[in-house]
């Protein structure tokens, strides 16, 4: 009885390590790109990952000073040159906060966009009849990885 047990468990632990291997050797490639922004006296930072329609990484805002800042994490869609999805992050304030947040790819650029943001059972999104401004906001230019240390992030 134990041998068959112990048997098993082989045949489970093989199987569990061939599976791994299967799916762990993918040749994509991901790699995060570092932007940076300045608007008057705010700084953003953002790096973000794409793979196929889908984006993730982390984005931060450092208001005036530097002693206040918003961050998190950013995750959405890709449609096109439209970067679309959501913010999570703790203000400077300390509360949890999801926000919209989108980005409109202009050649190696990203801008950010704003709009009317509303609110249904705790959920925000920008409101679909009307227009999201993709003017006075930050333009995020890409910043070369060895750049990336001379930033200090």
């Amino acid at each position: 009885m134990k041998f068959e047990i112990l048997r098993y468990g082989i045949y489970g632990a093989v199987i569990a390590v061939i599976l791994f291997f299967i799916f762990s050797c993918n040749d994509v490639k991901q790699h995060p790109v570092l932007y940076t922004a300045v608007k008057g006296k705010d700084t953003a930072f953002l790096e973000i990952t794409a793979y196929k329609n889908r984006f993730y990484g982390t984005y931060e805002v450092y208001y005036g000073s530097r002693s206040m800042k918003d961050s998190g994490a950013v995750e959405g869609e890709i449609s096109g040159d439209t970067l679309r999805g959501k913010f999570r992050y703790i203000s400077y304030g300390g509360s949890k906060t999801i926000n919209p947040i989108i980005f409109l790819r202009n050649g190696q650029k990203l801008i950010q966009g704003h709009g009317v943001v509303a609110s249904y059972m705790g959920i925000s999104y920008f409101m679909p009849d009307n227009p999201i401004e993709f003017n006075d906001s930050f333009v995020f230019d890409p910043v070369s990885q060895k750049k990336k240390s001379e930033i200090g992030e």
